[in-house]
């Protein structure tokens, strides 16, 4: 008789070029966010796990509450796969990549394979985690006397925060999973997560004529202190802080009336997120001297930092276990400064790691402005651990 294990290896090396065939139609299909137009992947995904004869629920969010966080049109899938009475594993996976940006020395969409690695905009974050969550999954088909649930989770706002996706279907009660792995590296089981606050600052003058300057209120003139307090916050150990967009003014020969700058803050775990919030704000306005010009600050994301709980831990453990064999070396459990939409998971109670495909620096193989790869032998290694990992969890 085949050990479970060895059933597990040979189906995922038996499905590895339809796994990689899988990956590259997915990478082929753009599904940037912004402007984060996914029903194409959605569905193409939707339509081609049916065809294995598993349970695909569509849920579309509702135009009002999609609007609320600058989205039009999105559509989550809840996949599932009964094997008998016992516990629900989820597999999370975001379908949303970043925008494709410059510098690529491959095509973005082309999905090219060589050396090993294939390329193109989302192969490494996170659709070779669909992949592996996907093949896992049908590994499992192989086996006898399984008693559990699989769900897969695929989403559609990973860039945006999450709340579109994993806290949609967790606040309908379309899903209640008793433990969640979401999209993560191959080579680090991931516990806690840092969190992040989004803050769109507005300054708001009077335009005039440059030729009159004294006519307007200078919307940009009372950015600059601001701007400078922010510099130097920014300075403060283990408190990242980024001011990633500024825009502003109406012409050359335009006194501004009109400035928006966006802060990133990351929030450390042991960090009270609102507190942090609020500090920031009222550095801001301590900053403001320019009372003529109206000033706003927007929060525009707070996502909680994550602490790993006991029964993570204990989860992790599990999985670091698996991991560890499949890829050949130690895979440790760590806390990273991610911020992941599987948070929600988390913060709902429910024991959550991050484990997926890709090299061991979270962020490595993911130029932000350029090319991204993945490994296929990672993809293959990691497969193979969630799917031993599933085995385990729901043969207990």
């Amino acid at each position: 008789m085949t050990a479970p294990a060895d059933a597990i290896q040979a189906a995922v090396s038996d499905s590895h070029a339809d796994a990689v065939d899988f990956l590259q139609t997915l990478v082929r299909m753009p599904t940037e966010n912004p402007p984060g137009d996914t029903a194409e992947a959605v569905e193409w995904l939707a339509a081609t796990l049916e065809t294995r004869g598993w349970e695909v629920e569509r849920h579309p969010v509702p135009n009002p509450f999609a609007r609320n966080y600058g989205r039009a049109d999105i559509t989550n899938l809840v996949v599932r796969r009964a094997f008998g009475a016992g516990p629900t594993v989820a597999l999370a996976a975001p379908i949303d990549t970043l925008p494709v940006g410059n510098g690529w020395h491959h095509e973005p969409f082309g999905a090219e394979v060589k050396d090993g690695l294939l390329h193109g905009r989302g192969a490494r974050d996170s659709k070779a985690d669909i992949a592996a969550y996907v093949f896992a999954l049908a590994a499992l088909e192989r086996l006898d006397g399984l008693s559990g649930s699989v769900e897969l989770h695929i989403t559609s706002d990973e860039e945006t925060g999450g709340f579109l996706g994993p806290a949609f279907l967790l606040g309908q009660d379309l899903t209640k999973p008793d433990a969640v792995i979401g999209a993560g590296t191959a080579y680090q089981v991931i516990t806690g997560q840092e969190g992040v606050l989004h803050l769109e600052v507005l300054l708001r003058g009077i335009q005039a004529h440059a030729s009159r300057p004294q006519d307007g209120r200078d919307a940009l003139e009372a950015a600059v202190p601001i701007l400078a307090r922010l510099m130097t916050l920014r300075e403060t150990p283990g408190q990242p802080l980024t001011v990633g967009l500024i825009e502003g003014g109406r012409g050359i020969n335009v006194v501004p009336d009109r400035v928006r700058f966006t802060v990133d803050r990351r929030i450390a775990a042991g960090e009270d997120a609102e507190a942090v919030e609020a500090g920031l704000i009222a550095a801001i306005e301590e900053a403001h001297v320019f009372p003529s010009v109206e000033l706003e600050c927007r929060r525009l994301l707070l996502a909680e930092p994550v602490a790993p709980t006991p029964e993570t831990e204990a989860f992790a453990e599990n999985v670091a276990r698996h991991a560890t064999a499949a890829m050949g070396q130690r895979v440790p459990i760590v806390s990273a400064p991610v911020v992941s939409g599987a948070r929600h998971y988390a913060l709902a109670g429910i024991p959550t790691v991050l484990y997926g495909v890709g090299p061991p620096i979270v962020g490595e193989g993911v130029d932000f402005t350029g090319d991204e790869s993945v490994s296929l032998d990672d993809l293959e290694k990691a497969t193979t651990a969630i799917a031993l990992t599933l085995q385990d969890m729901l043969t207990r």
